[in-house]
């Protein structure tokens, strides 16, 4: 049995304790948009925003707060699973001996990914592992290495990815550890008939039994979990109080149109060098060699949402003319400023190769 599986299905035995739940965007105090995501269409990162730790556990005495999550999606044709470890030494430092506080945490679990098709699965868990310094440096050493992860371009460090996760695994079995709190959900693309299609939006697992809490008052202020005036007005900004007395984790899924492309090293690397080329008049080098070799790493990158990929040809392609392959000299632009002009207009012999270009990669499966 796969440790994912595995802690699945614990989370499903623990789950009548837990309270889960999504909050609604008039229950937040920031706008943001709420419409399903449609795969391949935009970007996602996902986001512990917020603990806390009630005071029924003896924390940082007998046992250690451990946060683990791992979120599993398609990267690239292949389903990846992306861990992260919030080590006692990163909570300890929050809130040190002062117990039922808040912790902001604000870890990206993920990096910025294309939701390009599949499912997103989220688990996580808050786990109390007992006092022992055989194991403490083993607990520092698998956080720092999940602090490598979520990084702009996910591609440069995917291979660390199940090494640490295997880590991860062997920690939370060698240890004497205890689920507290679980959560777990699977996320499908927009007009998938379900209420867990992916979306922006805040959500939260919560140690309590569901008539314990009235979800109707619960409410995010400042990125915190609090209780206030139930309704669709604003008025929880004004009286709004952090939820206290219970253990629970806020999470949040951001939602961008567009990638950080100044992170995608290897394409803005290829898109320097042409300008570089096309400064030293090497026009043909450029066309022959350097061009092809651009739309190759957009069309086989996994960072790239696929409904970027032939814009970020477009644009490039328009760039690079205007800079020299048509003879009209102007400032070589960065790669985030060329992803920002508008797209120009496509000619039928272009829409045709781009055309057999998609058709060629999406049979090679990328």
């Amino acid at each position: 049995m796969s440790f994912f599986q595995s802690l699945s299905e614990t989370f499903s035995r623990e789950a009548p304790k837990y309270k889960t739940l999504s909050l609604p965007k008039h229950r937040v105090d920031v706008d943001y948009d709420e419409k399903f995501i449609v795969a391949g269409e935009a970007y996602c990162r996902i986001w512990l925003v917020e603990m806390r730790l009630a005071k029924d556990v003896e924390w940082f005495k007998q046992r250690y707060p451990v946060v683990h999550a791992a979120v599993r999606f398609n990267h690239g044709g292949k389903s990846v699973i992306i861990p992260y470890l919030a080590a006692p030494g990163q909570l300890e430092k929050s809130i040190a001996d002062n117990l039922d506080k808040v912790i902001q945490c604000n870890y990206p679990l993920t990096s910025l990914f294309p939701f390009n098709e599949g499912l997103v699965e989220l688990q996580a868990g808050l786990f109390s592992i007992a006092n022992n310094d055989s194991i403490g440096k083993f607990i520092k050493t698998m956080g720092r290495f999940s602090e490598l992860l979520p990084v702009p371009e996910l591609s440069s460090v995917i291979k660390l990815a199940e090494p640490i996760y295997r880590g991860i695994e062997d920690l939370l079995d060698i240890g004497e550890r205890r689920l507290e709190l679980g959560y777990q959900q699977t996320f499908s693309e927009a007009n998938g008939g379900g209420s867990n299609s992916l979306k922006a939006g805040y959500f939260a697992a919560i140690l309590a039994q569901d008539n314990k809490i009235n979800s109707d008052n619960l409410c995010i202020v400042k990125d915190s979990l609090c209780l206030g005036s139930p309704g669709t007005t604003k008025t929880f900004e004004r009286d709004g109080k952090p939820l206290e007395g219970y253990s629970y984790m806020l999470f949040r899924i951001e939602k961008r149109k567009q990638q950080d492309w100044e992170s995608l090293e290897t394409i803005k690397e290829l898109v320097t060098q042409a300008q570089n080329a096309i400064y030293s008049e090497e026009y043909d080098k450029v066309k022959k060699f350097i061009l092809p070799a651009i739309e190759i790493a957009i069309l086989q990158s996994p960072d790239v949402a696929k409904a970027d990929r032939r814009n970020m040809i477009v644009k490039i392609g328009q760039e690079l003319k205007e800079l020299g392959l048509q003879s009209t000299k102007v400032q070589k632009r960065s790669l985030h400023s060329i992803m920002q002009r508008p797209l120009p207009e496509i000619d039928a012999a272009r829409e045709a190769e781009l055309a057999s270009l998609e058709q060629l990669f999406q049979q090679n499966g990328q």
